[in-house]
C-alpha cells in the first residue's frame, strides 16, 4: 500500500480525527473509507448519465458520441 502526504485545513482534519475517534480507527482509514466513497459515487453518477444519454440516443448512434464526449470532467 502507497503512503502519501495531504494537505488538509485544520478544522477539516479535526472532522477526520474525531471521525476516527467515533469509529475506533485511524485518520488514514477514515481517509480511504471517504475517498472509495466519494469515487464510488463519482463512477456510479456518471454511468447512470451515460445510460441516460444512451436511451436518449438513435438506435444508429445519432450524436451519442458527442453527446458521452460532452459529460466528460476537465482534467
Amino acid at each position: 500500500m502507497a503512503k502519501v502526504m495531504v494537505s488538509l485545513p485544520d478544522d477539516l482534519l479535526a472532522e477526520v480525527d474525531a471521525e476516527a475517534r467515533r469509529g475506533g480507527t485511524t485518520r488514514s482509514a477514515v481517509m480511504r473509507e471517504f475517498a472509495d466513497a466519494a469515487l464510488r459515487r463519482r463512477r456510479e453518477t456518471r454511468a447512470a448519465a451515460m445510460r441516460s444519454l444512451l436511451r436518449e440516443a438513435s438506435p444508429h448512434g445519432g450524436h451519442a458520441a458527442e453527446r458521452v464526449k460532452s459529460t466528460r470532467p476537465e482534467p
